[in-house]
This record gives structure tokens, C-alpha cells and sequence, in this order.
């Protein structure tokens, strides 16, 4: 497991030592003790540097309070990592994309302001496939038809033959 001084987190986050003070006094992200040390020195580990980024990232659209609300619903889902979700802020709330490889992607609220229809699957709209498709051949009908053969033959070659 790797582990990051304070001086090494503050420069890999590029969060102040008082944020770092901050996030620990208030248990957002709390820093191991290493043990053995004669003073107990703090470091935190590579999912809590990303922890870190992931919050940092949120600060610049959400409040702090907004961002304690997105960690309590992970951790009461039981999937408390922030660091590798999808979110999407929109009119003050949160909403978490959970995409699956072979199923349409789920959009599921996890914060609003008024802390209303959190948990509560949101319904996506996707454009018609129909629709989409027709303008991509109604595109590929105007579009001009590149011949390579003829381009390479009329391209100066670059190196002498």
C-alpha cells in the first residue's frame, strides 16, 4: 500500500495543509496514524488522494454541506468511493450515472438542496435511433467521397523512390 506524507498530498491534491486540517477535523477524510513513530505521523493513502481530487473537483460547483450529503449516500449504499463515480450537477443537485456495459445507463439523484427525491431513479430520454440515423445518412449523401487511390498517386511522396 502506498503512502503520502502531508507535503506529498498537498502537492498531489493541490489542497492547502488547512483543507487537509479541515476534511480530517470533520471526518470528510481522515489521514492513518503510522505507527511505531515516537510522534505518530499522518499519511494518507492513494484512494484518499483521489478522494481528496475528487472533492476538490466538487468544491468548484457544490457546497461543502453538498458534498457531505454525496458521501453519506454513498456510504449508506455501501459504496462510499467517490472517486470513480459519474456525477452530474444540474439545477443544485447531484445525480450519480451508473452506466453497465450491455444496459441503458441509470441517473439515480444523490443530493439537492431541499434533500428531496434523493435515492430516487431518474428517468432518462435518449434521441430517437430512428431519428439519429437519418440524419447520419442524410449527412453522408451531401458529403463529398474521397478517392485515396488517386490522393496518394497525386501526393508527393516524401522520400525518393
Amino acid at each position: 500500500m502506498q503512502r503520502f506524507t502531508r507535503r506529498e498530498t498537498v502537492v498531489l491534491t493541490r489542497t492547502s495543509p488547512a483543507r487537509l486540517t479541515y476534511l480530517a477535523k470533520t471526518g470528510l477524510v481522515v489521514p492513518i496514524a503510522r505507527a511505531g513513530d515516537t510522534v505518530p505521523q499522518p499519511y494518507y493513502t492513494w484512494e484518499q488522494i483521489l478522494e481528496l481530487r475528487a472533492i476538490r473537483q466538487l468544491r468548484r460547483q457544490v457546497s461543502l454541506q453538498m458534498i457531505r450529503k454525496i458521501l453519506a449516500f454513498f456510504e449508506g449504499a455501501e459504496c462510499s468511493a467517490l472517486h470513480n463515480k459519474h456525477l452530474v450537477i444540474e439545477d443544485g443537485a447531484v445525480h450519480w450515472v451508473q452506466s453497465g456495459e450491455n444496459t441503458a445507463p441509470q441517473v439515480v439523484q444523490v443530493a439537492a438542496k431541499a434533500d428531496r427525491h434523493v435515492g430516487q431513479l431518474k428517468l432518462i430520454t435518449l434521441p430517437s435511433f430512428i431519428h439519429f440515423a437519418d440524419e447520419v445518412w442524410a449527412t453522408t449523401r451531401s458529403a463529398k467521397v474521397i478517392d485515396f487511390e488517386s490522393f496518394r498517386q497525386r501526393g508527393i511522396p516524401l522520400r525518393p523512390r
